[in-house]
């Protein structure tokens, strides 16, 4: 690969930190602007060539922090997260923690889309005062273990019909609407 040249290259630094237009990257990257501290594991910078064209990186060996809303009314944004289009990715090795007031999933989409899914290798636990499920088409629960529901006070179940399967049904597998794991429809790539 041949290596890249820019003869506009500005370097303004001192013993704390640079700034940099035209900086090269070590993989031929062109960056417009650099900012860059006195380590240079932490930066900012703003590149102009692929494969990052049009990218802003920011890194930092330390922790991120971002403070902001301290003159915003309550109730209106005070940071805002837009992605015009692709993904948004959040990956980490530790814990995910979202702490608030109120807290909204919404997913939009159309007869494919709109879904929030989420998947666990080991339990999914949730501790409410009330919990209210609505399926407006249906609501179906599944395991290849044991089912076990509780009420210490009252258990109401209305239906218009009801039909029941025993244990001497046990030895054809149900006819349910799963067909895969649901891992295979979110991600179906080999991971």
């Amino acid at each position: 690969m041949t290596k890249s040249k820019n003869y506009e290259t500005k370097d303004i630094h001192t013993k704390d930190g640079n700034l940099r237009f035209g900086h090269i990257h070590t993989d031929n990257v062109i960056s417009s602007a650099m900012i860059q501290g006195q380590g240079g594991l932490e930066y900012i910078t703003i590149d102009q060539t692929a494969p990052r064209k049009g990218w802003i990186t920011s890194r930092c060996r330390g922790r991120y922090q971002i403070k902001c809303g301290d003159e915003i009314e309550k109730g209106q944004p005070a940071f805002w997260l837009d992605s015009a289009s692709g993904d948004i990715v959040i990956s980490t090795r530790g814990r995910i923690r979202m702490e608030a007031e109120n807290i909204d999933l919404i997913s939009y989409g159309g007869s494919t889309n709109g879904n929030i899914n989420i998947i666990a290798s080991e339990n999914v636990n949730i501790e409410a005062k009330g919990i209210n499920v609505n399926g407006s088409e249906k609501i179906s629960y599944f395991t290849d273990g044991s089912m076990q529901i509780t009420a210490m006070n009252i258990l109401k179940m209305y239906t218009g019909d009801m039909q029941s399967l025993t244990a001497a049904s046990n030895l054809k597998p149900p006819s349910l609407p799963f067909s895969g794991s649901i891992l295979n429809k979110v991600f179906p790539m080999n991971l």
